[in-house]
Parts: C-alpha cells; sequence; structure tokens
C-alpha cells in the first residue's frame, strides 16, 4: 500500500509544479478589461459565499470592493473586444450600453461599501442577487464566445 502512495506522490509533485509554470503565461493573455473584471469577479464571488452562509465579514468584503469598484471605475474607459470590433453607429450604441452598465455595477458596488461601512447585512443578500443578473446580462452582450 505505501508504495502506490510513494509512487503517486512524485506525479502529483511534478502535475502541481507544470501547473505553477504555466499559469503565469495562462495570465499573460488577459486584456486590460478582462483584468480588471477579474477583481470585481473576486469581490463578487465573495459576497455570493458570505450571502449563502447569511454570515458576512464586513471588513473583507470593504477591501474587496474598494479594489472593485477602483476597478469598475477603470474598466468604464476600457472597451470590450466584442465592441472593439464593431462599426459607426453599431458601435457607438454597444460602447453607450456599456458604460451605463459598468455604472450600474458601480452603483451596486457602492451599494455593497455602504452597508460594509453601516454593517448593514440586510441588503447585502438583496445586492448580491442584482449584481448576479448583471453578471449574467453583461456577460451576454459583450462578451465574445
Amino acid at each position: 500500500m505505501k508504495t502506490t502512495k510513494m509512487m503517486k506522490l512524485p506525479s502529483l509533485i511534478l502535475s502541481m509544479l507544470g501547473l505553477c509554470l504555466i499559469a503565469p503565461f495562462a495570465a499573460a493573455d488577459e486584456t486590460p478589461l478582462e483584468e480588471e473584471m477579474s477583481t470585481i469577479s473576486s469581490a463578487y464571488k465573495q459576497l455570493g459565499r458570505q450571502a449563502r452562509r447569511e454570515k458576512y465579514d464586513f471588513d473583507r468584503l470593504t477591501t474587496l470592493f474598494t479594489e472593485a469598484k477602483e476597478a469598475c471605475d477603470k474598466s468604464i474607459e476600457l472597451v470590450p473586444a466584442k465592441i472593439a470590433k464593431m462599426t459607426g453607429a453599431e458601435k457607438e450604441k454597444a460602447l453607450e450600453g456599456y458604460k451605463k452598465g459598468m455604472m450600474a455595477v458601480g452603483k451596486a458596488i457602492d451599494g455593497v461599501l455602504a452597508s460594509c461601512k453601516a454593517k448593514d447585512d440586510t441588503n447585502l443578500k438583496a445586492t448580491y442577487e442584482k449584481m448576479k443578473e448583471m453578471k449574467s446580462s453583461g456577460h451576454e452582450e459583450y462578451i465574445e464566445d
């Protein structure tokens, strides 16, 4: 029995080492917008975990959503790849819709921050659900397949 476990250990170590070497190259393919969205997504996921448990770490959420707010503000100025490929009036309309959507995300983030500052958990779960809908519709509209 020990022999089997001992044989699996080197392959496990090699696999983990391979992942560590590959991960930096995978992240290098991210666009600036994807990097900013990743920050927002991390905060959103943490809120979701806490909302499901209905137990909130206000300090942790404040830190994450402060970073998410900065990322959201930067994201408004960036253009999704799908929109960048468009032209004319279609592009202008899509860009306007994207910016409007990102401003709505920013307002939702402000709501989370206000709830965290007041240590008021009553609105956090509802805000998470609202953000969940925003994420779904935004990804359908602005992310290429």
